[in-house]
């Protein structure tokens, strides 16, 4: 009985050390349901907690899947870039697979903006770029401010 005593208090210390990390899953889950909502963030990403986890800047060459995007539920700005001239294919999926958006599929270089409409929080959303080229992607939430 003894053993098993101390065998429970050993795993319940062992269980008690994990942690949820800021930019898991269920951290994203847990925003939404009031969770932890006095902590404060340290996310890559600037801004308050409306709006931690919209925030993307990425760089590449050539074909690139950015995963673990913690958009929140509404409009996100993303634009895009491309120095090249062949295909140029960007889209924007949600955790299943399943195509939320077709930001942009053409080609030759492009430079533009697109607002899409983010379904629901407590997703982790995927970009798939398809290129030959140098290309930019970055996102901004649609309802942000801007000084003149």
């Amino acid at each position: 009985m003894k053993k098993m005593l101390v065998l429970s208090v050993l795993l319940l210390f062992l269980l008690s050390g994990c942690k949820i990390e800021n930019k898991s899953p269920q951290s994203a889950r847990d925003d939404n349901y009031g969770v932890n909502q006095g902590s404060n963030y340290s996310c890559e990403s600037s801004g308050d907690a409306q709006t931690i986890g919209t925030s993307l800047a990425r760089t590449g060459n050539g074909d690139d899947v950015i995963t673990n995007l913690a958009f929140k539920k509404g409009p996100v700005v993303i634009t895009l870039t491309y120095n090249g001239t062949a295909k140029f294919t960007v889209k924007l999926l949600d955790s299943d697979g399943e195509i939320i958006a077709i930001l942009v599929d053409r080609t030759g270089s492009y430079t533009g903006k697109v607002v899409v409409q983010i379904p629901k929080d407590a997703d982790n959303y995927i970009v798939s770029v398809i290129s030959e080229g140098a290309w930019q992607v970055a996102t901004t939430k649609a309802d942000k401010k801007w000084d003149n």
